[in-house]
Formats: C-alpha cells, structure tokens, sequence
C-alpha cells in the first residue's frame, strides 16, 4: 500500500506523523506550505476541500481528520499496539476526540483572537475565555495522568496527541508551568525516538519553507 501523508509543520499532522513512525509504517511525507497558500490550491482542495492538514493518501484515496486516520494507523498496525483494547480502546478514542474537538481549538485564539471574534476591542474578552478553558482542560489531563507514566498502561496515540497539546500551549508561550504531570509527560514523549525524528524532520521542512 502506498501511503503519503500531508504535513504542515508546527500543524497537528505532527500525530500522525509520529503514530506512522511509532508503527515502523513506509509512508511518504508532502509538506503543504501554508505561507504560500499550497493548503488553497485546487489541487490540494480536492484532496481536502476544508483545506487543513493532516490528509492520509492512502492509494490514492485521500482519509481526513485526525481520529478517523488514528484509528486507521492503529488498525492497520495492530502489532504496534497504539491503542488499549477492550475497553480501554474506547477511552483512548474519547481522548483522541477530546484533544480533536475539547483541547485544540481552545489553544489559537489565546494568540489569535481576532480569528473568533472582529468586534474591536474584543481581543482580551476572547484571550480571557480562552484562557480559562485551557487551564481547565488541562487541570482535567493533570488529574488523569497524576503519577502515571502514560495515558494508560503503555504508550499510546492518545500520548501523541495530547504531547501535540501541550507543545503548542508552550510554543504559544501560555504559562502551563504548574502543570507538573503534564510536563512530566511532555518530557518523556520528547525523548522517544520517534519524536526525534519527528522535531528533525520538521526543523528541515521549516528552513525549506521559509521565506527566501
């Protein structure tokens, strides 16, 4: 099978970047360029007509969404264990959507507000609101991890996705300091080898991007 996934970096096509990689998958990586509008083009609209990134090109046949392609990863390379089973399959799906739907969108408009709201002076009002559900989402990842290495027993996508989390809130510059499991975490999906690399390849697709 031929597999291409369409990247952005920073994005959170980072996760399935990382699952592929965690999985020992063959899969080619395309960098869609956001700062020249590649996500805009008609050739990438067909693929994905919401214009976002991760696409999963899977012979050809283009899989959208973040929890739709996780679950595909997870299925396709059972071996690799990226999700529980039982039960606990079902709880890793409702924190993958959680971090889809519940933690991610409340993270931009903390630096953007503008994108939520056009009413002038309304940017504080927005940042504050923002503010608010982070800390209260990640409160929420705080109490589930507590002392635990993982999300559950091993590492899974849920660790991969909420690493995304937590990554941006720090690369946002938002104070997430008194979340010591959460950082505890952090650090430990930094070191594993599939996040290395991950951060390389993104520092390479960065500088081939970047305004010349």
């Amino acid at each position: 099978m031929q597999i291409t996934l369409h990247y952005s970096p920073i994005a959170c096509s980072l996760v399935p970047y990382v699952a592929l990689t965690e999985a020992g998958a063959d899969f080619e990586v395309k960098v869609v360029n956001f700062l020249k509008g590649e996500h805009m083009s008609p050739d990438y609209l067909q693929l994905n007509p919401k214009h976002k990134v991760p696409v999963l090109v899977l012979d050809g046949e283009p899989l959208t969404e973040n929890v739709a392609i996780l679950q595909w990863i997870a299925r396709q390379y059972a071996g690799a264990q990226l999700l529980p089973r039982g039960k606990d399959e079902f709880r890793a799906i409702s924190l993958m959507s959680w971090c889809a739907s519940g933690i991610h969108p409340t993270l931009t408009p903390n630096v953007l507000p503008q994108r939520y709201c056009d009413m002038p002076g309304s940017e504080d009002a927005v940042k504050a609101c923002a503010h608010k559900i982070m800390h209260e989402n990640f409160t929420i990842a705080e109490n589930l991890l507590g002392d635990r290495e993982w999300f559950f027993d091993h590492f899974t996508i849920p660790d991969i996705y909420f690493y995304w989390c937590f990554r941006r809130a720090k690369q946002f510059k938002l104070d997430v300091s008194s979340y010591k499991s959460c950082n505890a975490h952090f650090d430990r999906v930094s070191q594993r080898s599939s996040v290395e690399k991950l951060l390389a390849f993104e520092t390479e697709a960065l500088s081939s991007i970047a305004p010349g």
